[in-house]
């Protein structure tokens, strides 16, 4: 039965929208790396937020607001776009990442805030662009 080149062609439009996801996501992780503004600072609350759910429902998620002070002593709030179901403790001490030209653009460095959402966009992609790309051959 021959590979229906339509479909190919759909499914590696998906992987390849999802690779470029992937990227986009990870471009910000890396840009705070690359600025190599880094400070020790603490989470004084968390932002309450209803997250709706797959289900139909919706979710309960934390999201730290961290204040952290850069090495000319301003002093910088931010969320942390990341969010937990459970609150993390005010006083919490946590690494920040930053760019010392814009240091509001700021977070918390940790795999789940940098690396764990493209990673999982780009591996949802892969197997509609290996069966695209099969489909295709």
């Amino acid at each position: 039965m021959a590979a229906n080149p339509v479909l190919g062609a759909v499914f590696c439009g998906v992987g390849l929208f999802a690779q470029g996801v992937a990227l986009v996501l990870v471009r910000r992780s890396v840009r705070l790396l690359r600025a190599e503004g880094r400070a020790q600072g603490r989470v004084v609350r968390s932002a309450e937020e209803m997250v709706p759910s797959s289900s139909g429902g919706s979710r309960r998620y934390y999201f730290p607001v961290v204040e952290f002070k850069t090495s000319q002593g301003e002093s910088i709030t931010f969320q942390s776009g990341t969010g937990r179901g459970a609150a993390t403790p005010p006083g919490t001490e946590v690494t920040v990442l930053f760019d010392p030209e814009r240091p509001s653009d700021a977070e918390i460095s940790t795999f789940m805030t940098l690396w764990f959402f493209p990673l999982v966009t780009s591996l949802f992609g892969l197997p509609f662009l290996a069966a695209g790309l099969l489909a295709l051959s």
